[in-house]
């Protein structure tokens, strides 16, 4: 490990200790200020494509070990998505260090094969709204949803889940399927006056496919204990909801096709019928590409939008989405690079005309929403 490298471990770890982690998730706040004072011990993140070298994807392979050929180690009484019940103390970082130089081998197979794949069922909530817009948009025709980066495709459902939408003096306003479980009903609290309207269209939905580099098999205990591992050990409510979207997911069998995002879109986009309006959207998705690969995907995105309607729906850190459709521009929504913060981005093109719309900001994770809907003239970076 070069001395680069080393800084570089050191710093991103130390900048999701107090920026990702802080206030909600106190084992890897303090996991990641111990290994921002030992990068040697996440060394086989450098195993990792250089997009992928965060800290949740070096916790997702330790928890991944924990869950498998690591199982009844130390580390996993600490955390209560194993089942552990034991407090913050020294142990943690002994733990975490014993694990780390123990099973450097695997851990650095890890890096190098998986890819985080924060799949949260709650972030539909946020989406509810884009889709929302969508489907007035397509004035009666049915959504054909195409989602980039899948995972195991608990997004590519969220029409099938309730949408519950919070306001802060109590209104409460519950939108889908009436009767779903409170496993598949997904919360959100909203920030400011604003109340999400478009969350209430209703959304037919006529075929839904979506593209990752390794799907997920929603039935495979095996595949799914990788999503298992992706959740932050404080947050068994999320291990829940996981387990239920999944089953849900098991049920409706989605499509779900290996390969580049990019690369694999124009193939199923040309396979929507015609009486359909295609929706193409992602979450937390478009930031693992690279600049040129997002200047690809814009670029699909207008051909397409040229001959035919289609909606993008993003729910993505502006620098990936919003900018790509307003030239780098920072919205009245939120500034670029807030860090666990996302733009819910809707661009619609009807009759060949693009235009954008910022509706608001929400989290990472989909448990609270901003809204406040902006217009903008669709102005993307130039080739």
């Amino acid at each position: 490990m070069t001395v680069t490298e080393r800084y570089a471990l050191a710093e991103m770890f130390r900048q999701f200790a107090r920026q990702e982690f802080r206030g909600v998730s106190p084992r890897y706040e303090y996991l990641s200020e111990l290994l921002a004072e030992r990068p040697d011990l996440s060394g086989p993140l450098l195993a990792a494509a250089p997009g992928q070298r965060r800290a949740i994807l070096y916790f997702a392979a330790v928890q991944y070990l924990l869950r498998t050929t690591a199982a009844g180690h130390p580390l996993g009484a600490y955390l209560p998505t194993l089942g552990g019940s034991r407090d913050l103390d020294d142990g943690l970082g002994t733990a975490l260090t014993d694990l780390a130089t123990g099973y450097r081998a695997e851990l650095t197979e890890l890096c190098a094969t998986r890819t985080t794949q924060t799949n949260e069922a709650r972030r539909a909530a946020g989406l509810r709204t884009g889709f929302g817009r969508a489907a007035g948009y397509a004035q009666g025709r049915p959504l054909h949803l195409v989602e980039l980066g899948t995972s195991a495709g608990l997004l590519l459902i969220a029409d099938r889940y309730a949408c519950r939408y919070v306001g802060p003096d109590g209104r409460t306003e519950t939108y889908g399927p009436a009767g779903a479980a409170e496993e598949l009903t997904m919360t959100v609290r909203l920030r400011g006056p604003g109340w999400p309207a478009p969350a209430a269209a209703e959304l037919t939905v006529a075929d839904r496919v979506g593209i990752d580099l390794s799907p997920i098999d929603a039935a495979d205990p095996a595949a799914t204990d990788w999503l298992r591992a992706c959740i932050w050990p404080e947050q068994t409510e999320r291990l829940t909801r996981l387990e239920a979207a999944l089953a849900e997911v098991a049920r409706v069998r989605p499509r779900l096709v290996a390969g580049d995002m990019v690369r694999t879109l124009p193939a199923l986009l040309a396979e929507v019928d015609p009486g359909a309006v295609p929706v193409v959207f992602a979450s937390m998705a478009l930031t693992y590409l690279d600049r040129a690969d997002r200047r690809r995907l814009t670029a699909v995105l207008a051909e397409v939008g040229a001959t035919r309607d289609l909606t993008v729906v993003l729910s993505e850190a502006s620098a990936a989405g919003a900018e790509l459709f307003l030239d780098g521009r920072p919205t009245a929504a939120a500034p670029p690079g807030v860090i666990g913060a996302a733009l819910l981005t809707v661009v619609s093109w009807r009759g060949g005309r693009a235009d954008v719309e910022v509706l608001g900001r929400t989290d990472g994770h989909g448990s609270w929403l901003e809204w406040n809907p902006a217009r903008y003239a669709y102005a993307p970076p130039p080739a």
